[in-house]
């Protein structure tokens, strides 16, 4: 199973996430879930933490430099509902067989998923702040500096 998307560039709902409360149509739909999915938070422990899956798109290194004292914490959400059925996706896509719930780690599984699997939530911590002030940007095992279209020439996917 995989999360996430190699060739999205940016997240293309509003910022910050409207509340769960308020979601409905597309933000309970997996377009918006899959991006939901993905968290990049700013870790200060000077000032209110982030919460899981707070930002949606990695920051630029300035805001790193400025903002992240202790680094930024990478997240992950697996989908947890499966078909019962296939153990690949379609074309072993790694993704077609499974869905994320209404609410991403809570709610009903969508029709033609009626398997509930355990919620597998990822976090990695990068100590990007023992950087500050050093040329460069961070680059993910991919290639992406940005989450730009333009970073990967080879990239189709403009959302």
């Amino acid at each position: 199973m995989l999360a996430g998307d190699t060739n999205q560039r940016n997240f293309s709902y509003p910022i910050p996430d409207i509340e769960k409360s308020l979601w409905s149509g597309e933000y309970v739909e997996q377009p918006f879930l899959r991006q939901w999915a993905l968290g990049f938070n700013c870790l200060n422990y000077n000032a209110a933490p982030e919460a899981a899956l707070y930002r949606h798109f990695m920051p630029d290194k300035a805001f790193l430099d400025q903002q992240c004292t202790q680094g930024i914490r990478l997240e992950l959400m697996f989908p947890s509902c499966w078909d019962g059925k296939n153990l690949d996706g379609i074309n072993h896509d790694k993704k077609s067989h499974v869905a994320y719930p209404a609410l991403g780690n809570t709610g009903a599984c969508p029709e033609g998923f009626p398997v509930r699997l355990p919620t597998l939530f990822y976090e990695s911590i990068w100590n990007t702040f023992e950087f500050k002030g050093q040329d460069g940007q961070f680059v993910f095992a991919n290639g992406d500096p940005t989450g730009e279209p333009s970073t990967l020439p080879h990239s189709n996917h403009t959302n």
